[in-house]
């Protein structure tokens, strides 16, 4: 008998053991992680008015695009409509926040005055979008026309040219007076060498 009780008292530890360790687990977070999915998007385009021209591309993007999220492009088809623009970000921090949509072609991108908040629950969206900037252009870039080259050419005055006789009378009366002074060193000290 006195096995029985031993027996009983080791299985109960064992049990009361094993209930505990499995009532202690890690803290869970604040909430358990939720699934989230993509929305999808479709409406019509107008690019300052009118239409968007078919063959433009419609991107969306969370956040700022290089940072955030960037959908796949969807080609804007005849009389500026556009479907199945899929927003599907990896991130679940995303969800709430802000979805702006661009207007794309080779040369840059335009922004639509609408935007979304992204809620992820696998719906689709009816959302006309208006653009009123212009679509990027290629900047010019300027033609340069080389200045035409110009030889000087060397020429003497030609006898009676008016220019000849408009010497400045001054540079003449300084040239006498220079010649004038040379000379006299020049027979000064001829005459101390004697």
């Amino acid at each position: 008998m006195r096995w029985h009780t031993g027996f009983l008292a080791t299985i109960s530890v064992l049990l009361i053991s094993v209930l505990a360790s499995v009532g202690a687990v890690p803290g869970q977070g604040e909430r358990p992680p939720q699934p989230f999915f993509q929305d999808f998007f479709s409406g019509r385009i107008s690019l300052q008015g009118d239409p968007a021209p078919a063959g433009l591309q419609l991107i969306a993007c969370i956040d700022a695009c290089s940072a955030g999220f960037e959908s796949q492009p969807v080609n804007v088809e005849p009389a500026g409509s556009y479907s199945g623009l899929e927003v599907n970000p990896a991130e679940e921090d995303l969800i709430g926040r802000p979805v702006t949509f661009y207007l794309v072609n080779e040369y840059g991108r335009t922004k639509a005055v609408e935007n979304w908040t992204f809620i992820g629950v696998f719906d689709f969206y009816t959302l006309d979008l208006t653009f009123t900037g212009p679509l990027p252009m290629p900047t010019p870039t300027p033609t340069v026309t080389p200045a035409p080259t110009v030889t000087p050419t060397a020429s003497l005055p030609v006898p009676g040219d008016p220019r000849v006789t408009a010497i400045p009378k001054l540079a003449l009366i300084i040239g006498a007076i220079a010649v004038a002074g040379g000379s006299a060193l020049l027979l000064m000290a001829r005459r101390r060498a004697l």
